[in-house]
């Protein structure tokens, strides 16, 4: 599950469904913990204390949004919301793993300029999602390497799940990032969220990491 946090740059932490925080990206951590964005804070801060920090109005509207993730199993965009001296736009994604469910929140800097268009991610999340049901069709232990890879697993994590070797992950990764034209795994996260299209990738690897996948190889 720790590895679902590799999301590029973008802070993000996971959640049970007691509002407990139990995993944090170290991004999360040097931004909203210990930097402050301004400086850095005499002692680490606890994971939820950048909650702390926001309006009574602001609060209201981040648990609204995480229970419609819950209740309706969507994904929700935030917007404007004020925090260590920046903007961000908060994306919140409810997932369940052995009937356990948990929200991710991924945060991103409005302050900073998005690389890419919105039409353009939009255009690659179709693309991208047509491709991802072809190969689930004719190559699924490539579509188990894609999903994994997308949502943060390193190469190595995917070859202990799937069985293939470290390489033949790297392989298949590069060979379909030349078919697709993207440059890396960031391309893929933020098309994906900026479209609300993240959660195919949550409920393709939650079934790959619930079923196991040695069944993918033999076919």
């Amino acid at each position: 599950m720790r590895e679902m946090l590799n999301i590029s740059s973008c802070p993000a932490f996971i959640r049970d469904s007691r509002g407990e925080v139990i995993h944090t990206s170290p991004t999360f951590d040097k931004i909203f913990l210990t930097s402050g964005g301004t400086g850095a804070f005499d002692t680490p801060r606890a994971p939820g204390s950048w909650f702390l920090d926001l309006s009574l109005e602001i609060k209201l509207e981040l648990m609204q949004s995480e229970l419609k993730s819950f209740s309706e199993g969507s994904a929700v965009l935030v917007k404007n919301i004020w925090l260590v001296g920046s903007l961000w736009t908060i994306f919140i994604e409810t997932f369940s793993i052995n009937e356990d469910t948990y929200s991710k929140w991924v945060f991103i800097n409005e302050d900073e300029p998005m690389p890419h268009p919105s039409m353009e991610y939009n255009d690659f999340s179709i693309k991208m999602q047509r491709y991802i049901e072809r190969i689930q069709r004719s190559a699924k232990s490539d579509w188990a390497i894609f999903n994994l890879y997308a949502v943060g697993f390193s190469h190595a994590s995917i070859s202990k799940i799937t069985g293939v070797g470290v390489q033949t992950s790297k392989n298949t990764v590069s060979k379909i990032k030349k078919e697709l034209s993207f440059d890396n795994r960031d391309y893929i996260i933020m098309s994906s969220i900026y479209t609300l299209s993240y959660g195919k990738f949550i409920s393709n690897v939650v079934s790959i990491l619930n079923d196991g996948v040695n069944f993918l190889l033999n076919q």
